[in-house]
């Protein structure tokens, strides 16, 4: 008898909510994997700052009124986030009224100069390296540069399985000629319409095996940041139909191909939220959240709509491809 997963506990506090934001589809990379949508520019960075602020600080009351939430990660993402001249302004803004740690994933792109007058308003740097388009050099000097600066910095290294030794070899370029030890983590490459990854066992086995991981200095460093739940050594616990439990990295549900939590309960909603490129608020996948309501950050008159309730969702989605939406909370029905 297979022990298949019945029940995944997400070690996030239940203080904190999580908001995952999809900022534009603009990026100056065209990675052939890319998500269809992640990179064609038909959706530009907001133009009215101040409603987008006005609707953020909205959004986070409520779930501090309903919910008793009370810490905040908002991760930004894109395509590229850093291309929005009002991002900066943005950060400042949310930051002075919430509890807010802010995560940016990033292609890197942006000059060292751009990251010294801006690194210092992100709290954790997510540098997304793609083998055929980025500089290696300059993705080191960045990651550097931000960790030199107090940052939490990590280098996820997309495994093109099409150049797969290429990568290898440039994990361990970096892993030489990098100043301070940020954290390197392998990723998979999830399957597209247009883009079918093929991994063979022993490259599956590397994504789960690799990582450069943090040295106890780094520990000491961020213990309370540990502590409060910003940084976490692993994202959650999968109980096994036998009662047997495993803690589970980032990318373990994709890499061990377990995601298929169609008719599960899921505390999307409850522990995160995603924002799409349009500004719909849901699951990266879509599914609706808080009995099937549409909501848009966008809405002029959000404020008045938004409504947070205590609801999980059943998911309706044959397979979660979404790596943190994998690690909710969530059991089967």
């Amino acid at each position: 008898m297979t022990n298949n997963i019945i029940h995944i506990k997400s070690t996030q506090k239940s203080n904190m909510l999580v908001v995952r934001w999809d900022l534009n589809n603009v990026c100056n990379f065209k990675c052939r994997y890319c998500f269809p949508g992640s990179n064609e520019g038909t959706f530009r960075s907001p133009e009215d700052l101040s409603l987008i602020i006005k609707n953020f600080n909205s959004l986070l009351d409520q779930y501090k009124t309903v919910l008793g939430k009370d810490t905040f990660h908002l991760q930004i993402l894109g395509g590229e986030p850093t291309v929005w001249k009002n991002l900066a302004e943005f950060i400042r803004a949310v930051k002075q009224q919430n509890n807010l740690y802010l995560s940016v994933t990033s292609n890197g792109s942006r000059t060292l100069r751009w990251w010294e007058e801006n690194g210092h308003l992100i709290d954790n740097l997510i540098l997304s390296f793609h083998q055929e388009f980025a500089d290696l050099d300059h993705t080191i000097k960045v990651a550097d540069t931000m960790y030199k600066h107090g940052k939490n910095v990590t280098v996820h290294v997309l495994m093109d399985d099409k150049c797969w030794n290429t990568c290898v070899n440039s994990i361990n370029y970096m892993k030489k000629n990098s100043k301070y030890p940020w954290i390197i983590q392998a990723k998979e490459i999830v399957s597209t319409i247009n883009n079918i990854v093929v991994y063979t066992p022993s490259q599956r086995k590397f994504l789960l095996g690799f990582k450069r991981r943090p040295s106890l200095v780094w520990i000491i460093k961020n213990i309370n940041l540990l502590r409060k739940g910003y940084i976490k050594l692993y994202e959650s616990i999968a109980e096994f139909s036998n009662r047997k439990k495993a803690r589970a990295q980032p990318g373990y549900y994709l890499a061990t191909q377990q995601n298929q939590f169609k008719g599960w309960e899921c505390n999307l909603g409850l522990e995160s939220i995603y924002i799409g490129h349009t500004g719909d608020i849901s699951g990266s996948c879509g599914q609706r959240i808080f009995d099937s309501a549409l909501y848009n950050i966008f809405d002029t008159n959000f404020e008045k709509n938004f409504k947070v309730t205590n609801t999980p969702v059943v998911c309706q989605v044959s397979r979660c491809v979404c790596q943190p939406e994998t690690h909710i909370t969530k059991k089967k029905l």
